[in-house]
């Protein structure tokens, strides 16, 4: 890893004479991006990735700037290394920015792919997105066996068979996080029905 003008970046071109010029181009144009998303969990807001994509792109090429992104890990853990290139053909390279998928399935790996890329692009290009405090919500504890055992008694009426039930669950591997959330798809379904 290399120091730049503060900037830790992991790898640079020999030169970064032009693409230097043109972030500091880019970034005496760029404003403050909105938050343009909610995250319904911990109703906080946030800009997500395609709106700061859509904000700076048109600026970047104006500059002659272009934004890559790598994906990387073992489906537990999702890294990201984010890379500006220049069109004289300057580039730099960030840091991985590494981040622990709260589920090892496909949706889990896609949740923690869109976060690190969120954050490693924004904090690539140096943007403003306000107080964003969705990666402090997130990891927060969410779920505790009180919940749990709250929306299980509210779609069943009583607690009758809860025991059982959470065994059950937790022999197949179940985390609280996903209990709370298989009960919270039924409850919704349920109000659906009614």
């Amino acid at each position: 890893m290399r120091e730049m003008g503060g900037l830790n970046v992991c790898n640079k071109s020999e030169s970064i004479s032009k693409i230097a010029a043109a972030l500091v181009a880019f970034s005496g144009e760029i404003k403050s991006i909105e938050k343009d998303g909610t995250n319904p969990h911990f109703k906080s807001s946030y800009t997500t990735l395609d709106h700061m994509i859509d904000v700076t792109k048109p600026i970047l090429h104006k500059h002659g700037l272009n934004v890559m992104q790598f994906l990387g890990g073992d489906g537990e853990r999702i890294t990201c290394k984010t890379m500006v290139i220049h069109e004289s053909g300057e580039w730099i390279e960030s840091d991985p920015f590494t981040v622990k998928a709260q589920r090892t399935d496909p949706q889990g790996a896609g949740s923690a792919s869109t976060y690190s890329r969120r954050y490693s692009y924004s904090a690539t290009l140096s943007l403003s997105l306000g107080d964003d405090d969705d990666g402090n919500a997130a990891s927060q504890p969410k779920t505790t066996m009180a919940v749990v055992k709250s929306k299980y008694q509210l779609g069943k009426g009583s607690l009758e068979g809860f025991d059982e039930w959470a065994k059950k669950m937790t022999a197949e591997g179940q985390s609280l996080e996903q209990m709370d959330e298989i009960l919270t798809k039924a409850l919704m379904k349920k109000e659906r029905k009614e």
